[in-house]
């Protein structure tokens, strides 16, 4: 393996090379990765078809390298050793992947952030035998972690009920994605006459009720229009035909979401009340409100947002007709932005609180920095 000299900080999840999607938890790690742009970094990627032998070190970019490692092999947890020993801070995505890291607690150099409650999600899943074992991952990261990263001030309500006596170290790190465009930028005027658009962008999961969307899509499609976006796309479509809904389906790239975005009135988020959804600080409900779009709602309950009072339109008003006027719907916008530069500024003090734990700094300044 080549040199670790210079590389200060080691995250472990797959490298954000230019290739990979920017989608779902890797618009995660990229965002995070983006916060630590002027200092050598290694990716420690786990995965099972890995070889058992670890991979060379492989420089993705000048500051940027990646390791491949296979879980529990000797020779890979040697040199996973060699690194945290090396490295100021070992920054982990996930209790999935904070599992392979256990034994590296002690070094008092690992943060872990969260994402979302694993045990609970796998559970939602189909998977509750998996609760146990991450619900024992789960217990020793809050107890021993530098720190522990959570995307919203719900999900430390949601472990303070759940461990009382555990008291971790927190940071709030919301997900916020960053564009070139200023939050709100070139947002839609609809032409007098033209019917609202209603959009969706994201995966197929069972937790997205999409049927439910499509549900909307064939009751009020007279009046909206109905776009999906997504991967999965041609799934979405066939089961719209099952059920008899009429939309536009497509699969629409990071990049080009802006401009789908501006063409819509309305987003559609409609995730249950459930203790997952409680706690998360889903990337699509974010890119709605940045980009003027009002969000359509099963339940209000999604991480910090009702707290910091986002404005929305429930399903059930959705569904019988009732759609906020165009003078209704700037005001929406204008307190959807505010809910914005909120999260903002707890991105921006939760990245300078993790920089300054790091370099040992009484400030630092956390901004966000466009892909």
């Amino acid at each position: 393996m080549s040199s670790l000299d210079g590389v200060e900080i080691a995250i472990v999840a797959p490298c954000p090379r230019a290739d990979l999607a920017h989608e779902g938890w890797m618009s995660r790690i990229r965002a995070i990765d983006r916060q630590f742009n002027g200092r050598k970094r290694v990716y420690l990627n786990f995965s099972e078809h890995h070889p058992s032998a670890p991979s060379g070190l492989t420089w993705h970019a000048a500051e940027r390298a990646e390791i491949l490692l296979r879980p529990g092999s000797p020779a890979c947890e040697q040199l996973v050793a060699r690194v945290v020993q090396t490295v100021r801070v070992v920054y982990v995505h996930t209790l999935h992947l904070a599992e392979f890291m256990l034994p590296h607690l002690p070094s008092g150099k690992l943060c872990v952030d969260i994402h979302g409650i694993t045990p609970e999600e796998e559970v939602m899943m189909g998977r509750p035998e998996l609760r146990p074992k991450y619900e024992a991952v789960e217990r020793q990261v809050l107890a021993e972690a530098k720190h522990c990263i959570c995307v919203s001030n719900a999900m430390i309500a949601h472990y303070a009920e759940k461990y009382p006596t555990l008291n971790p170290n927190w940071i709030t790190i919301p997900i916020i994605e960053a564009y070139p465009e200023e939050p709100g930028a070139g947002r839609r005027t609809p032409p007098d006459g033209e019917p609202p658009a209603a959009i969706y962008s994201g995966g197929t999961q069972a937790w997205q009720n999409i049927d439910a969307m499509l549900s909307l899509a064939k009751n009020r499609g007279r009046e909206v229009s109905f776009r999906f976006l997504s991967h999965d796309f041609e799934l979405i479509r066939r089961r719209a035909a099952e059920m008899e809904a009429e939309a536009e389906f497509a699969y629409c790239s990071k990049v080009d979401l802006p401009a789908a975005y501006r063409s819509a009135d309305f987003g559609l988020v409609l995730r249950d009340d459930t203790a997952v959804n409680r706690v998360s600080c889903p990337t699509k409900l974010v890119e709605y409100l940045q980009f003027g779009v009002v969000p359509i709602v099963r339940s209000p309950a999604l991480g910090d947002f009702a707290e910091l009072g986002f404005a929305y339109v429930t399903e059930e008003e959705f569904a019988s007709g009732f759609f906020p006027d165009a003078a209704s719907r700037e005001w929406m916008i204008e307190r959807n932005l505010e809910v914005i530069w909120a999260l903002a500024d707890r991105f921006r003090k939760g990245i300078a609180a993790l920089h300054a734990s790091i370099w040992n700094m009484s400030e630092v300044d956390g901004s966000l920095t466009p892909a």
